[in-house]
């Protein structure tokens, strides 16, 4: 797009690429109940020790992963439990897979045996080969990687894939004209090539720092999403996204960053909708991956890694966010692709040797991380999941990943990413000044009148006993338990939900205004709300916390909670959103001091935030949103990302350029509940 940037995401290392069953060997010890195997051929309920590449691909067998002797970078993680549901000979029979990304290299010798063409289509060429017409760019290799991690076929070469014999298609969407909502709809299920797919693996996102409608005329992607649940015949396709790849993002400003100012939630290509599973990403030690975007739409982790940067492999330390990244398939040939004979690890080259062997000596294979590699580590699971039971339906595959999650982490808003620890990740933000405390947040800090704010909650288990964090989702899944669960669905299909949630229309809760003429303005650009009569006139409270507003709700359960934002002079960087249930759950919903601030944002409407934290709860009573608002008026130091990778320094003298906040401003704020 020419404004709001499509991205792949990945987060790959400069120096790296150069260019940008029951034995409990899945490492989470939970076995599943002996079922006979039903595959066949040469391989047939065998792990991917089959493979020459397996020994690397530490998410499906960490116990034996090439990276245990390297405790630099690896030890007390885990991985995603595939292999008692692939020596039950589970591999993703009968699921069909989408990649929307920048292309995929059909022809490679691991993708080549599931490659579907019918499933698959060029948009620049308008045929069905989605090979990349630009494979020499840093994003031409990246839907080849991302399909490879779903459904490399297990065939004694390279890797293997999460589900190996799930068939895959893709689609080169980041290659198209992306301000066309058409290619967006049509790579989505809204051509014949795409509408029989069971899965839709999007590893893109928009800019962070945007402030987009949601949910209004102006949004032509969220009628898309919405038309993917009608998909599979009624019971939906399963949609995952990618969080992105902005927690260490230098807009917050130049020091290292403490929390995200990203938010998953600006994104509009799916986020906040109820039938996109967000995925965020972990790394081989078992923590949050330092890029992975933390926000209260997070459903689910997947596996992501670090940069990969030291040693042939990733296996040496050689910083602070050193660490193994996922390996996968690339596109053919050393000359193009993120393998390549100038690239920078032997490895990437086609220069090393394991076992005595050259490992990848055409330069088929490569290694990705970010969020962008997290995602088709679910997507994989979620085929499993569907060959096992077909008539899941897009509600019953979220709600499987959430109840088969694994916490991990526990402590880590305690933990700091400093080497002096000066703050832990879930410190409180001063206000006022804009500056962390030493001191850990808490919820007891969303009060009226409180000038603090913690940056973070860690995790927190809400009025329906579920746990549930901004960095991780609900968890890692895992897949045995998850297969586990799919067979139980068939055994008892009333235990499926086919019906789609309850998404009802905003509702207003407060208008705050000073200046006749902003109301005014108002009313004659929305004529609808003519009969808002909580229009509230006074001075704008930035540098504490107020009650925004307050919603009522029935007897329902939740399924997520929205906020809405329309605004005219206020610094939306400043401005950060929680919100309080009636059963005492607190969620973060946006922090202040975020991407906006850099950005000076200062008008927007129908900005939308989410957060799960609540699912499963209750919603009777009266819940609370409250504002927590920063100084907009001091001056801000950060950086921009130039295309090279490298940051520039920039300065903010205020988030209204050289001036103090205006006197005169306009905010209205609405909300709902989206009900179960």
């Amino acid at each position: 797009m020419s404004s709001l940037n499509v991205i792949r995401l990945p987060l790959i290392s400069a120096l790296a690429l150069a260019l940008a069953a029951c034995d409990g060997s899945g490492g989470s010890g939970t076995p599943i109940p002996d079922v006979a195997c039903a595959e066949t051929g040469p391989y047939a309920c065998r792990t991917g020790t089959t493979e020459p590449l397996y020994t690397f691909q530490w998410a499906l067998n960490y116990k034996d992963s090439y990276f245990q002797d390297y405790p630099s970078v690896f030890g007390g993680g885990l991985d995603l439990n595939v292999e008692p549901v692939h020596r039950q000979g589970i591999k993703g029979q009968g699921v069909r897979v989408m990649v929307v990304d920048s292309g995929v290299d059909l022809h490679t010798e691991d993708l080549a045996p599931n490659a579907d063409p019918s499933l698959s289509w060029n948009l620049v060429t308008d045929m069905p080969d989605p090979y990349p017409t630009e494979p020499a760019t840093t994003q031409g290799p990246h839907g080849t990687v991302v399909a490879g991690i779903i459904a490399a076929a297990q065939n004694g070469k390279g890797v293997m894939g999460i589900a190996p014999l799930a068939k895959i298609g893709g689609v080169n969407y980041l290659e198209s004209d992306e301000d066309d909502p058409g290619a967006w709809a049509a790579s989505l299920g809204g051509a014949t090539w795409s509408s029989g797919a069971d899965i839709f693996n999007a590893s893109l996102g928009m800019g962070a720092a945007f402030a987009v409608p949601y949910d209004s005329d102006e949004d032509t992607y969220t009628p898309v999403i919405r038309a993917m649940k009608k998909l599979r015949d009624g019971k939906g396709a399963v949609f995952l996204k990618a969080a992105g790849n902005d927690f260490d993002s230098r807009v917050c400003g130049l020091s290292i960053g403490y929390y995200d100012c990203s938010n998953p939630s600006n994104d509009q290509m799916g986020p906040r909708e109820p039938n996109a599973i967000t995925v965020a990403a972990i790394n081989a030690l078992g923590e949050a991956s330092s890029y992975s975007s933390a926000g209260s739409v997070i459903w689910v982790s997947g596996m992501g890694g670090e940069y990969g940067e030291g040693g042939t492999y990733g296996e040496v330390g050689i910083g602070d966010y050193s660490g193994p990244t996922l390996f996968s398939t690339d596109l053919r040939g050393c000359a193009v692709g993120y393998s390549s004979k100038t690239a920078e690890t032997p490895f990437l080259r086609g220069e090393s040797h394991h076992n005595g062997v050259l490992d990848n000596r055409d330069c088929d294979y490569t290694y990705m991380n970010g969020t962008s590699a997290a995602t088709p580590t679910i997507a994989g699971v979620a085929a499993l999941m569907l060959s096992a039971n077909p008539d899941l339906s897009w509600r019953d595959v979220r709600d499987i990943l959430r109840m088969s999650a694994r916490k991990v982490d526990a402590g880590y808003v305690s933990a700091s990413p400093h080497r002096l620890g000066l703050f832990p990740y879930g410190a409180r933000m001063d206000l006022a000044t804009n500056k962390l405390s030493t001191h850990l947040g808490g919820k007891d800090d969303i009060r009226p009148g409180s000038t603090a704010v913690p940056i973070d909650l860690g995790w927190q288990k809400n009025g329906a006993g579920h746990e549930h964090s901004n960095w991780y989702g609900f968890g890692v899944p895992d897949a045995a338990r998850a297969v586990e669960l799919a067979r139980e669905y068939k055994r008892d299909p009333q235990l499926s939900r086919l019906q789609d949630v309850k998404i009802p229309q905003f509702e207003t809760v407060k208008v705050w205004y000073q200046g006749d003429d902003y109301l005014e303005d108002y009313y004659e650009e929305y004529p609808g709300k003519q009969g808002v009569t909580d229009a509230q006139s006074m001075a704008f409270p930035y540098q504490r916390v107020t009650l925004l507003g307050t919603l009522q709700s029935p007897a329902q359960v939740v399924d997520s909670f929205q906020v809405r934002l329309t605004g005219k002079d206020v610094c939306l960087g400043a401005v950060g959103i929680a919100v309080r249930s009636p059963a005492g759950t607190v969620s973060l919903l946006k922090l202040p001091n975020d991407a906006f601030r850099a950005g000076e944002t200062v008008e927007f409407a129908d900005y939308a935030v989410n957060s799960v934290a609540f699912y499963g709860e209750e919603a009777q009573g009266e819940w609370q949103i409250y504002l927590m608002a920063a100084n907009p008026d001091l001056p801000l130091e950060f950086a921009v990302k130039l295309p090279d990778g490298n940051y520039k320094p920039w300065f903010s003298q205020s988030c209204f350029g050289a001036k103090p906040h205006p006197a005169k401003y306009f905010l209205e704020t609405e909300a709902r509940i989206i009900a179960q």
